[in-house]
């Protein structure tokens, strides 16, 4: 049975979050008690499938031109083909460079082992559309792919131009020989029903993938879920290599990665109308598993530039880090990528094999609400900037680390926001920063190992560099590595205090690394209370001592810390500094 960890937010709390300021801590907020589980659960959807179309084969055009031989269906010019039917054989779009041509989805079926079933070489813009109420399936029957050629097509529907696909009805491809749909320009994918399964890649364009509303499920047999490729500028300056989620349903089932953009990816929901929601398996978690199988790289979302959340419902389930921005990697545009990782709203839920957020620069956190249920780290960043949002971290290394991996410093700055931190035993703390730590406001509850009692090996907060507070409150139970300096606004108050370094600034300072407290603090709901305070959150293991530095504490003020409903410290804060009895 595996081990309950830390919080569990129900959807109903998460929605819950939104309503309250992140300008204060979040008064009257209660988390759920019950506590999560430490793999998140994907919700499986309702596979699409559809019945094969086994009618006699036809094209119907006004306006378009085509020719048949032997099967391979050539459409020549622009204009608009309704297809329908069974078709064993091809169909090939050779028009001319400013062409649009419309392929209309009636009810059909197209297989091929020669090629690919819907082949596109030449034509402006190609656009497939799944008429209202029809069922379509496109199947590439080729063996898998073991030798490149530039002859034959790379998917079950190949373009080497811009292609769209979209409709009210449902397509089905499957890509036995490498992908699923693969375009070498732009892809957009709007209303459709589609499932796409690629014996490599489910989904790729070489410069683009835009879904934009629908339902999309992309599964991967041994690749990525969606993938682009090129990162230089178009010809009219554009930026190519982005992958967009701005609508609909989207599932991705993948061995490697689910999305692995070469330049960035943007999750949104840019029609208000349409809501985001983005579900993602891979590598150990893919219906596709095999224990003899080893993927080099099993990310959720990753990128070789920048990653941006705005919107929308993200959850992953991934092997490897949940969502991850590389910096350095050199690009076709004469650049470098930047490494960043932004998250300005929505709601994110992950569980991962190695990090949950990890940018290898700058990690932004805005706004959203954010649950890592479980990671190797939950956060990771040369710099992580938090402003906004609420965050729930739980770790079995450090919940929140500011490495030096890409730089040669590092810093935690948070200003605004609410940030909730639990770690595994061990050699474990709920923050380090290898760098600087600087808190100027929001929340933060930070934790070290349970069942220690400040021992030095695990603590809320491990700081190698500058260490300060201005503002805001930081509650921390199992001690402080390092305590921070602070402004003469924030006041503290503690069970325990170090005898040989005392206050703010030492090291081990009040409830630190050297010190210890037989208050009992066992598992379960816990509410802050008094004079400009008021937070509730949950503890799912005991700790040995309690420590609360804030702007919010007035000199005067009675605050009480209780679980379950019953008191278990209180103390007047009589003094800028406060040891708790």
């Amino acid at each position: 049975m595996k081990k309950k960890h830390l919080l569990v937010l129900s959807v109903l709390s998460l929605l819950a979050l939104a309503g309250c300021s992140s300008t204060q801590p979040p008064g009257s907020v209660i988390i759920e008690g019950t506590s999560y589980n430490s793999n998140v659960e994907i919700i499986e959807p309702d596979v699409i499938e559809v019945d094969e179309n086994t009618g006699e084969f036809s094209i119907v055009t006004s306006d378009g031109n085509y020719s048949n031989s032997n099967g391979v269906y050539t459409l020549s010019s622009a204009g608009t083909y309704t297809l329908s039917g069974k078709l064993e054989g091809q169909i090939l779009v050779e028009a001319g460079e400013n062409d649009e041509v419309v392929v209309e989805l009636n009810g059909v079926s197209i297989s091929y082992d020669q090629d690919s079933p819907i082949k596109a070489i030449s034509a402006d813009k190609v656009e497939i559309s799944a008429k209202k109420d029809t069922e379509n399936t496109i199947s590439d029957n080729r063996s898998a792919k073991t030798v490149d050629t530039e002859t034959l097509g790379e998917g079950a529907i190949y373009a080497k131009c811009d292609l769209k696909l979209k409709g009210s009805g449902t397509l089905v491809v499957t890509g036995n020989y490498n992908n699923g749909v693969h375009t070498s320009k732009d892809l957009t994918i709007q209303k459709l029903t589609m499932k796409a399964v690629g014996y490599n890649n489910a989904i790729k364009g070489n410069n683009s993938v835009t879904i934009t509303s629908g339902t999309v499920q992309a599964y991967a047999k041994t690749g990525n879920g969606i993938k682009t490729e090129d990162n230089d500028l178009s010809s009219s300056g554009k930026q190519k290599g982005t992958i967009a989620i701005n609508g609909g349903n989207v599932y991705i089932d993948s061995l490697h990665d689910a999305i692995d953009a070469s330049y960035d990816v943007i999750v949104d929901q840019t029609d208000p109308e349409v809501a985001t929601s983005l579900n993602i398996k891979t590598g150990k978690n893919s219906t596709f598993y095999s224990s003899s199988f080893k993927a080099d790289s099993e990310k959720g979302l990753k990128a070789m530039n920048s990653i941006t959340i705005n919107n929308g419902t993200t959850t992953i389930a991934a092997s490897d880090d949940a969502i991850h921005a590389n910096y350095g990697d050199a690009l076709e545009n004469g650049s470098k990528g930047l490494g960043n990782i932004t998250v300005n709203g929505g709601t994110i839920q992950v569980a991962s094999g190695d990090d949950g957020l990890h940018a290898d620069n700058t990690l932004s956190i805005n706004g959203g609400k954010i649950v890592v249920t479980n990671a190797t780290e939950g956060f990771e960043g040369n710099y992580i900037n938090i402003s906004g949002g609420y965050s729930y971290i739980y770790g079995t290394d450090d919940g929140v680390n500011c490495s030096k991996k890409s730089f040669s410093n590092c810093a935690f700055t948070m200003s605004d926001g609410y940030l909730d931190v639990a770690v595994k035993s061990g050699d474990t703390d709920g923050i380090d920063s290898n760098g600087n730590f600087t808190l100027s406001g929001g929340v933060i509850i930070t934790r070290g190992a349970p069942g220690t009692t400040g021992s030095g090996m695990s603590t809320g907060l491990d700081v190698d560099g500058t260490c300060s507070m201005t503002g805001g409150t930081l509650i921390a139970f199992n001690g402080l590595e390092r305590s921070p300096s602070t402004s003469s606004s924030v006041r503290y108050a503690s069970t325990s205090r170090s005898s040989s370094q005392g206050g703010p600034g030492g090291r081990g300072g009040p409830g630190g690394g050297t010190t210890s407290s037989s208050v009992s603090l066992q598992a379960g709901n816990y509410t802050l209370n008094g004079n400009g305070i008021d937070i509730s959150f949950t503890n799912d293991y005991a700790y040995g001592n309690f420590l609360i530095y804030s702007s919010s504490l007035s000199t005067g003020s009675t605050y009480t810390l209780s679980r379950n409903n019953s008191a278990v410290l209180s103390w007047s804060q009589s003094s800028s500094s406060v040891t708790i009895s």
